[in-house]
């Protein structure tokens, strides 16, 4: 199996995301069954784009904590999820500005916001955004901050965290794969502890 998820559980990350979309390199199959994880960390399934009705199949067999939507999902899309007790974190690309109108539709549907590069695909490019445009980020959502995240970030991840109380937490992943699917314990496990210094 290429991933190795219960390495990284030994590290103990606040969340695991796994990917349900087909077209991701890292999609962990339909039939994929999460491990049983040593502590509490939070399950995140990512989707793209998916049908609510297998959202709702997968988010109940699967046992996830949260729905991470990564695609083009109206708020109308996230409202039925949200009325049928689903946890919602909505992604939103960012290119030259933050599309606060579009925002503002989701924000009593959803618990976090992720905020990643916006590329031809549907996040993993290992790109970056001008992070300085979440200055202007006023809204009430705490939010994840996203896109070709790497251990040289550390010191700019930590001083835009002094200056903006929104960010909640840092999604990483192609930055600290060995492959797609197949993650660098070892880097990711300097990264958690100097992040959390």
């Amino acid at each position: 199996m290429k991933f190795n998820i219960l390495e990284i559980s030994d590290l103990f990350p606040d969340f695991i995301g796994f990917i349900f979309y087909p077209n991701s390199p890292r999609f962990v199959g339909y039939d994929f069954s999460p491990p049983k994880l040593k502590r509490k960390i939070l399950k995140t399934g990512v989707f793209v784009n998916e049908s609510k009705e297998k959202i709702l199949k997968i988010s109940k067999e699967k046992s996830l904590d949260f729905v991470q939507l990564h695609g083009n999902e109206s708020s109308f899309y996230c409202e039925y999820l949200f009325n049928k007790g689903l946890k919602l974190i909505k992604s939103f690309r960012i290119d030259k500005f933050l599309p606060f109108k579009n925002m503002k539709d989701y924000i009593h549907l959803c618990t976090y916001f992720l905020f990643d590069t916006k590329t031809t695909s549907y996040g993993g490019s290992g790109k970056k955004f001008c992070w300085d445009l979440l200055y202007e980020y006023n809204l009430e959502i705490p939010f994840f901050l996203s896109g070709g995240i790497g251990i040289e970030d550390i010191d700019k991840i930590k001083n835009f965290s002094r200056s903006n109380s929104k960010m909640f937490g840092i999604d990483i992943n192609s930055k600290f794969e060995f492959f797609p699917g197949k993650k660098d314990s070892i880097a990711i496990n300097s990264f958690i502890k100097k992040i959390r210094k």
